[in-house]
């Protein structure tokens, strides 16, 4: 699936959704980011305005903020909602972290956000990084901004649809320093799919960065990072799961993988006392459609493990929420696959798998919302059945 990436030049009006900049400002009123709809739903997401009754105007997305000036990601929960004719990225201010208490300080009129959009028909996530012309680590990013693309920019177009090949030419050419969080940021998913030895996500790597390539430390953020979500992903599942089973529409279940970090699943369903179903947890910080890796134990486990075998694909995970999609009793899957290993030389074995999930069959999203004041919550009802 194409990465959906915009350029907007921020205004005196988007920078008020920062609380640093709506306190300065006298008599402001907006708080919220203005997106195009030329752009955001004609050219980005034209299947949104079709959705419109089911989503009541308004999108949920995980928010992950990187910039301006190096800084690392500020992951947040926001709202783009459609107001009237206007579409805006919407919800409370954003207040500088604690540990950066004057993060967003430095932004003016006049500086960028590249946005990167993932999800279909309507988004599920978005990262947005910032480039304030003041900083000195986002001058010459900024400044290449504005050669390639500012003319494009009038009064009444503040936001540019923009291919992702060609912003990942211009940031390589630019000898931002190794380590610089906007390399990360346009090659998120493809370094998410490299560090668990993904071949897709390397092969977009070499095809992006060429003779850059990709430094040790980079691959290692990246490795921790795809870490921490598979564990937070199996902890957000794990609340959810205790949800349903207080809630009389869930089994009881053993959390297996937090006392045993290499059994191939992670959680066992229980009925009438007996253990019923494996499943395993799959979790990503983007889109649904990014790969799944699975361990060849984890197939034989599938295939001949004696229980029936559910995979828990949850996506675009943060600290609150998530969404879920369930591939129910993929054995056969697993061992077709395992068949096609049998032949491989003698002293040749088979680690792991990179799967498409839109190869298997999963079933509907629901949503996993943990956070305290929004009543979104489980929107997928009871799920598993038989």
């Amino acid at each position: 699936m194409k990465r959906k990436i915009a350029l907007k030049r921020l205004s005196s009006s988007d920078l008020t959704l920062f609380e640093h900049h709506y306190r300065s400002t006298s008599g402001a009123k907006q708080k919220a980011i203005n997106l195009d709809a030329a752009v955001f739903v004609d050219a980005l997401f034209p299947g949104l305005r079709g959705r419109l009754d089911v989503l009541r105007d308004r999108v949920i997305v995980t928010l992950a903020i990187y910039g301006p000036g190096g800084a690392g990601a500020h992951s947040i929960t926001r709202k783009i909602l459609k107001q009237q004719k206007n579409w805006r990225l919407n919800g409370e201010l954003i207040s500088n972290p604690p540990e950066e208490s004057t993060r967003y300080d430095p932004l003016v009129k006049g500086d960028y956000a590249i946005l990167d959009f993932a999800g279909d028909p309507e988004p599920h996530t978005a990262r947005m990084y910032l480039v304030a012309q003041n900083l000195p680590q986002d001058a010459t990013l900024h400044a290449a901004l504005e050669a390639d693309y500012g003319a494009a920019f009038s009064p009444h177009k503040g936001l540019l649809e923009i291919d992702p090949d060609e912003l990942a030419r211009l940031l390589g050419g630019l000898g931002l320093p190794i380590g610089h969080p906007v390399l990360d940021f346009i090659d998120f998913e493809a370094l998410e799919d490299a560090a668990q030895g993904g071949f897709d996500g390397m092969t977009k790597l070499r095809k992006r960065r060429q003779a850059r390539g990709v430094s040790r430390e980079e691959l290692g953020r990246a490795r921790q990072s795809a870490d921490q979500i598979g564990r937070l992903g199996e902890e957000i599942l794990n609340a959810w799961l205790d949800q349903q089973r207080q809630a009389g529409s869930g089994p009881e279940y053993r959390w297996d993988s937090d006392t045993n970090a290499i059994a191939p699943y992670d959680f066992t369903l229980f009925g009438d006392g007996k253990a019923e179903r494996r499943v395993d947890a799959k979790s990503t910080s983007g889109d649904f459609r990014n790969p799944i890796h699975v361990s060849v134990a984890e197939l034989a486990e599938m295939a001949h493990g004696g229980l029936s075998y559910d995979l828990y694909r949850l996506y675009t995970v943060n600290d609150v929420s998530a969404r879920l999609r369930i591939a129910k009793d993929v054995g056969a899957f697993a061992a077709d696959l395992l068949g096609k290993f049998s032949g491989l030389p003698k002293g040749v074995t088979v680690d792991g798998v990179s799967i498409n999930p839109e190869v298997l069959a999963f079933g509907e999203e629901i949503i996993i919302d943990l956070s305290e004041n929004d009543g979104e919550g489980n929107e997928g009802g009871d799920l598993f059945g038989d």
